[in-house]
């Protein structure tokens, strides 16, 4: 029997871009064992508008933490196809692509 963790976001924090055919793009945590990660990455690849960011192994080196970026019309697709490929993970909170830059240091206070 499969058993997978999934996380609630208490909310989601977007900024409105000026330019309203861009994408407000959102990142999304994803934790898994290290040997699904190829297989979270081929299920993305049919996803149009997502695909992985990063790939941060963890303290322990059997999990990785994937940054998928992903469309805001896009969140329920991912979802799906990552549960429905990786027996065990945590899914976690979405962040804006602002947030996920100032997380990064790469963009100063707003």
């Amino acid at each position: 029997m499969a058993y997978a963790a999934y996380l609630e976001s208490p909310g989601l924090h977007l900024v409105k871009s000026s330019a309203p055919d861009r994408p407000q793009w959102l990142v999304m945590d994803v934790i898994v064992p290290s040997r699904d990660a190829l297989s979270v990455r081929r299920a993305l690849i049919q996803c149009p508008d997502a695909g992985i960011l990063r790939c941060v192994p963890g303290l322990d080196e059997n999990r990785v933490r994937l940054e998928i970026r992903l469309a805001p019309h896009r969140v329920d697709e991912v979802m799906q196809r990552v549960m429905a490929c990786v027996p065990c993970g945590q899914l976690g909170p979405l962040i804006s692509w602002r947030c996920h830059l100032r997380r990064h240091g790469l963009v100063d206070g707003l």
